[in-house]
């Protein structure tokens, strides 16, 4: 009998034991549930709102049509999309670019006013065409678009072919180019002419179309454009480059002399396309930017959009970006005396 009475106590006892166990667990979830109302960061759209309460305009230095507009145009719908808040691409032309620049350097800092800006023409114009801005005070947000530079295209059928067809030139050879100290091919062209030694002259046009139109219908004998333009025209069969200016040849161009190859290196660069803000952007708005880039550059979509519209998503963030101006600076410094001359 008090061996039943033991086994029964020990057995309520366990019960006990069970119960305070039970008990226990049951305390312990009130941790967890504090756990999971920690405050969280703020979503990139959240932020983004606060902080761009009207929106973000990216300002292209040409209208529709144009390389930096392009480049606008791939961006604006997926940085719309990652920030939540409207995202407008607002044409500033005017002054080779430079009105453009001006317009966004003068901008207020936390304005959410951006640039599309590009490489090297944005220190051509600061440097050589005399812009009221200067490149390496932009806030550096990220790089975009990549694989381009000045090609030059002549009308199909055309004697130029090549590097050594213009070198054998005996006239002087007519060049269609954006703007005069404000563009690449303004740029490349002064280097056919004064490193090159070859006799150039250069016309300016408004867009690169107006140049493609002069070279076909003959009154001139290049133009010095871009990939999202010469692509389309060559593809049609109406144009044939001639030469490009990138350190070595073009996946897209086979067969195209590079000017790094066929000349000199220090005369090759390519053509960068990205965002910048306004000189002395606020942290929190140049950090969240640069997210939401870096967000828009991994997305498939972008890209699709990206090379559907004849350009390159080549991403680079802040840092690298921030490298890029300060080559480009360098590049077109190095060579002043030959771009002022």
């Amino acid at each position: 009998m008090g061996t039943k009475r033991q086994l029964g106590r020990g057995l309520a006892g366990l019960v006990v034991v069970a119960l305070m166990a039970t008990a226990c667990g049951t305390s312990a979830k009130p941790v967890t549930s504090a756990r999971a109302s920690t405050p969280q960061t703020p979503s990139v759209a959240k932020t983004a709102q606060r902080l761009f309460p009207n929106g973000i305009t990216l300002v292209a230095n040409l209208p529709p049509g144009g390389v930096t507009y392009t480049d606008g145009e791939a961006v604006q719908p997926f940085l719309q999309k990652v920030l939540g808040v409207p995202v407008t691409v607002r044409p500033v032309v005017g002054g080779g670019g430079n009105t453009a620049a001006q317009y966004v350097y003068a901008a207020p800092a936390g304005s959410g006013t951006l640039m599309m800006a590009y490489l090297p023409q944005l220190a051509i114009g600061g440097l050589v065409g005399h812009g009221s801005y200067k490149i390496l005070d932009y806030t550096p947000l990220a790089g975009m678009f990549g694989d381009d530079t000045s090609i030059y295209v002549a009308k199909r059928g055309s004697p130029f072919k090549d590097f050594s067809s213009l070198q054998r030139a005996t006239s002087t050879i007519t060049i269609g180019v954006f703007g005069v100290k404000s563009s690449s091919g303004w740029m490349s062209a002064q280097f056919l002419s004064k490193l090159n030694h070859i006799k150039t002259t250069t016309v300016p046009y408004k867009n690169a179309a107006a140049e493609v139109d002069a070279v076909l219908s003959g009154a001139v004998d290049l133009a010095s454009i871009t990939r999202a333009q010469a692509i389309p025209y060559i593809a049609e069969g109406r144009v044939q480059p001639v030469l490009q200016f990138a350190p070595k040849p073009l996946s897209y161009l086979p067969g195209t002399d590079a000017i790094g190859q066929v000349a000199s290196p220090k005369e090759s660069f390519y053509n960068l396309g990205g965002v910048v803000g306004p000189p002395h952007m606020p942290s929190a708005e140049s950090k969240l930017l640069q997210r939401a880039l870096a967000e828009v550059a991994k997305d498939p979509a972008f890209q699709a959009r990206a090379h559907s519209l004849a350009v390159v998503p080549s991403y680079q963030d802040a840092t690298t970006w921030s490298a890029s101006l300060h080559s480009a600076y360098s590049l077109v410094k190095s060579h002043l005396g030959v771009l002022t001359g």
